[in-house]
């Protein structure tokens, strides 16, 4: 009896180191094989499954999931999107969204909060992410120097790397940049040695990210970094708030002052054209305000298409998985009737607006724990995560990062890994 149950709990290590492997293979490959992350989220939701058939026991929903704050809203969230299953436009459509998409990503969410449960496995993932990040910086750099990234084959219009969008790699960036500054604030979680090569890797980061010429990104960018300082300046003394903003006024005046040639120089730096139709960032900044023609025109006029379709199934949505097909009978403008161009209407219109609370009601638990835990703990990989998922959060109000597998197989992982943390002693 004795050497079965031995035998039962090493075989449940085992899962678990498998579940780990496959999340660290996940998270590598995530930026430039969708095939892979089907592939690897199915195999560690396999083991994960098995270590329970084998006996593994955890602490809520009939000892199958791990406890987090997150649950209740989570089980509304689920529960929202089992009913906009069911009131659906087409079933078939939405019941495989429901299978096989929004239950694998909670399923990532509670495999990660379950399984990263030691420093050694946080170290593993943390390697897995750097790793993919160095590789995805080389192809970067070969797409804007030769034409064409090594890895997808995708030409150079913007800097996309091995995404398909721009977008979507400026989104990818702003969750991953804070995260490795706030990793590279904290010890004892990576080594020196490491930790050199982490801060050049995410100084060239920065730069693809002003190149991605995304501005939905720099803007979710600038309001995680407000959260950054924000937190600072609010845990500082006030000593060091009088210093903070004794040196801020005199870095306005310094620069107020400065020689007209040196002050050219300095604003320059926003006419930086790079290698993209002639634009420049500040020829991009402007062109955010320009509601007649362009981008800005054409979300204006497929957000409006939504709000239709929000007006005609205000309560459950058309369905999960249908909006594609429900708005070409709103389709308004040329490139219309596909998608909105915002998460946020999208699952508005799929799910109702009954949906739309329930996520935000999952992002509000969120942020209120990572926010007691950062008062409580001051642990700055925390405060790296909360700012880039953040950031991804306000760049999703004008994309569809949530309907889009490496994106939001990205918050969900992040969301995760974040939630784990924070449980880590």
């Amino acid at each position: 009896m004795g050497r079965r149950m031995v035998n039962k709990d090493r075989m449940i290590l085992y899962c678990d180191r498998l579940i780990i492997t496959f999340l660290c293979l996940l998270i590598f490959f995530l930026p430039f094989a969708k095939a892979a992350i089907e592939v690897f989220v199915w195999y560690a939701f396999f083991f994960w499954i098995l270590k329970r058939a084998l006996g593994y026991r955890a602490e809520v929903l009939w000892k199958m999931l791990p406890r987090t704050e997150l649950n209740k809203a989570l089980g509304i969230f689920m529960a929202v999107n089992l009913a906009a299953t069911i009131f659906t436009v087409n079933s078939g459509l939405s019941f495989r969204a429901f299978f096989g998409k929004e239950l694998k990503f909670i399923a990532i969410y509670f495999m990660l909060v379950e399984t990263i449960n030691n420093k050694k496995r946080l170290q593993g993932i943390f390697v897995a992410i750097i790793a993919s990040a160095a590789l995805i910086t080389v192809d970067a750099a070969v797409q804007y120097f030769r034409g064409v990234d090594f890895l997808r084959g995708y030409p150079y219009s913007r800097l996309t790397a091995s995404f398909i969008s721009a977008n979507g790699f400026a989104a990818w960036l702003i969750v991953i940049i804070p995260v490795f500054l706030g990793l590279l604030a904290v010890g004892k979680i990576i080594s020196k040695k490491l930790k050199i090569i982490l801060a050049a890797l995410t100084l060239i980061l920065i730069i693809y990210l002003v190149m991605t010429y995304a501005r939905g990104a720099w803007l979710g960018f600038l309001i995680g970094f407000l959260l950054v300082a924000w937190y600072i300046v609010r845990s500082a003394t006030f000593k060091m708030r009088m210093l903070y903003l004794v040196v801020s006024i005199c870095l306005l005046v310094i620069f107020l002052f400065l020689p007209q040639p040196i002050k050219n120089k300095v604003t320059a730096i926003g006419r930086i054209k790079f290698k993209i139709e002639d634009a420049t960032i500040n020829q991009r900044i402007k062109s955010t305000v320009k509601m007649d023609d362009g981008s800005v025109f054409f979300r204006t006029k497929v957000w409006k298409e939504a709000l239709r379709i929000i007006r005609d199934f205000p309560v459950t949505g058309s369905g999960l998985n249908t909006y594609s097909i429900v708005a070409r009978n709103y389709k308004s403008v040329e490139g219309g009737g596909i998608y909105p161009h915002n998460s946020y209407l999208q699952m508005a219109a799929e799910t109702g607006l009954v949906g739309l609370f329930a996520f935000l009601w999952v992002l509000f638990k969120f942020f209120q724990t990572g926010l007691k835990n950062l008062n409580q703990k001051k642990d700055f990989l925390v405060l790296g995560f909360l700012a880039g998922i953040l950031a991804f959060l306000v760049h999703a109000f004008f994309d569809v990062h949530l309907y889009s597998l490496q994106l939001v197989v990205l918050f969900w992982f992040m969301l995760g890994l974040s939630v784990a943390v924070m449980k880590l002693e």
